[in-house]
């Protein structure tokens, strides 16, 4: 367990997070402030964002607990993540920052297509993020209760209260603040874990002889399957999470958005190599009879690593839970106020001091719904599933079709997403048959109901809506 050094080490990370909250909050005068930081993120900033964003809980400490089991071949989703932010950087993210009238990415497929669209992604983004961090939750809590002993509802009670105050003061530059220094936590905090793991196992030479050879095969044998479907799956995750694509449009300039994608895939590396890797030492130094997986880079940092850096470390694990937490927080939050809200208020009309508070009281809200899943559903991420099928199955190719062919009409989008989701959602629960994720049946779907309906029912889009939806330049 941790003593006197390395609780303070947490408990200042925690405190930290708080601070830059209220940093942040000198930096938001108005609405679009603490939705979108002004649109106004510079890469050193933006790049860190999507990284942390991204690869967070469920890639590390999921991820850790997988390549234990099956070693490098297990990590391929946080590899595909190399692929998909290029992909991003080079088909979506300067589109995305060129349409300045869209605040989030379900306007975006107003602007592109038509309300139906906004409609369908909204609900389905709100409920996906709102399910997501209340499971963020639960990781979180769940780690505290085990490094500091303290109960869950004590547990999820901190870390709500954590992540709800720098996230409601601070907004969006909160999110990339602290994103910014969780980052560095991570980084440090992962290669000390990596680097005492060697140490204790003699070096990597010996490491190869502690646990099965087929661990260090990048794809084990007749997995070439599902390595594809992991790589497959890691582009919509990139595209249809509006916890990424906010941060796209929160970018300086367009250039900006393409650039910080870039540089995102090449800090995603250093994570491709660490988690397998710590998956690895974990069955080396642990053994392989470890009843919680999930629990695993805990107690392999409990283990082995000495005084100070064993805080540290645990601050790492918290840093990619909040960093994924305060991203999908933000994200629900910007959808209620800019879509959802809208719809029952003259939400266009208001003041922007009047916007800039209804957005802190609905993240704030949005909080203690999620704290109350957490308590009382701590099976929130199955519920996140779902809602991530749904929104991912439904809005991926409509909104791929949209950046790229200006024929894609709204009647086919619609269809499109309906059909797609129906699909995704009936193969999750016929239990995946033949081993595929309902992603690659529903794309397959997807695509042929998009191009038939905009064929028979094309759209001509106007210049000035390729200008709005950002598909050309001004």
């Amino acid at each position: 367990m941790l003593n006197g050094l390395d609780w303070i080490v947490v408990l200042l990370y925690l405190v930290s997070m708080v601070a830059i909250g209220f940093i942040a909050n000198k930096k938001v005068s108005g609405y679009e402030d603490h939705i979108l930081s002004g649109r106004n993120v510079p890469t050193y900033y933006l790049a860190p964002c999507l990284l942390t964003t991204q690869i967070g809980a469920s890639s590390i400490v999921g991820y850790v607990a997988q390549c234990y089991n099956i070693g490098f071949s297990g990590g391929w989703w946080i590899i595909g993540n190399i692929f998909t932010f290029i992909i991003l950087g080079i088909l979506g993210a300067k589109q995305l920052r060129r349409a300045t009238d869209a605040k989030t990415l379900p306007q975006w497929f107003e602007i592109r297509y038509d309300k139906k669209s906004r409609l369908f992604t909204a609900v389905t983004t709100v409920i996906a993020e709102v399910a997501f961090t209340a499971g963020q939750v639960v990781g979180g809590a769940a780690l505290l209760s085990l490094v500091f002993g303290w109960s869950l509802l004590t547990s999820i009670i901190v870390f709500c209260l954590v992540v709800a105050i720098y996230s409601v003061f601070g907004g969006l530059w909160a999110v990339f603040l602290t994103d910014f220094v969780q980052m560095i936590v991570m980084i440090i905090g992962l290669s000390a874990v990596v680097f005492v793991g060697l140490q204790t196992c003699d070096g990597l030479e010996n490491l190869h002889s502690l646990v099965p050879e087929t661990h260090f095969n990048l794809i084990q044998t007749g997995e070439v399957g599902t390595v594809i479907a992991s790589v497959l799956y890691a582009i919509p995750a990139i595209f249809c999470s509006f916890d990424i694509i906010q941060k796209v449009m929160a970018a300086r300039t367009p250039d900006t958005a393409r650039n910080s994608c870039f540089w995102a895939s090449g800090l995603v590396i250093f994570f491709a190599i660490t988690i397998p890797l710590i998956g690895i030492l974990a069955l080396a130094i642990l053994g392989p009879n470890v009843g919680n997986t999930d629990s695993l880079l805990a107690n392999l940092i409990i283990e082995i690593l000495p005084t100070g850096l064993k805080g540290l470390a645990i601050a790492a694990i918290l840093a990619t839970l909040m960093s994924s937490t305060d991203a999908c927080l933000m994200a629900a939050s910007s959808v209620m106020t800019n879509v959802i809200i809208p719809l029952c208020t003259d939400f266009n009309s208001w003041a922007e001091s009047k916007k800039r508070n209804s957005s802190m009281i609905c993240t704030a809200v949005l909080m203690v719904i999620c704290f109350i899943l957490a308590v009382a559903l701590p099976n929130a991420l199955s519920a996140m599933e779902l809602a991530w099928t749904a929104l991912s199955c439904g809005a991926f190719i409509p909104m791929i079709f949209g950046l790229l062919w200006k024929k894609a009409s709204s009647t086919g989008a619609f269809a499109s997403m309906c059909i797609g989701s129906i699909v995704g959602l009936t193969w999750n629960f016929a239990g995946n048959p033949f081993g595929l994720r309902p992603v690659i049946p529903a794309y397959i779907v997807s695509i042929i109901i998009m191009v038939v309906f905009s064929l028979i029912k094309p759209q001509i889009m106007s210049k000035e809506q390729e200008i709005a939806s950002g598909i050309i330049e001004s």
